[in-house]
């Protein structure tokens, strides 16, 4: 059973909601429930959860010298 809801959008939201209906032959009212249902999905996430760039941001820095560096930068990837 669908349920009817209201809300606000800013105007510069909704001529973009529109916009973007009409390119995907949709209603604005499904692109709004798919956007709804996802991000409730990834909220449903087992608490503790954290995704591939936190883990990657949390985790302690690279052991990497001023020299190692340099050459890596300076390296031309496309020569090998």
């Amino acid at each position: 059973m669908k349920r009817k809801i209201g809300t606000q959008l800013e105007d510069e939201v909704y001529q973009e909601l529109k916009v973007a209906a009409a390119q995907q032959r949709r209603a604005i009212s499904e692109l709004i429930e798919v956007a709804i249902s996802d991000y409730l999905k990834r909220k449903k996430r087992r608490p503790g959860h954290r995704t591939g760039l936190k883990r990657f941001l949390d985790s302690p820095a690279f052991k990497l010298t001023d020299d190692d560096f340099r050459q890596t930068i300076e390296a031309d990837f496309y020569d090998q």
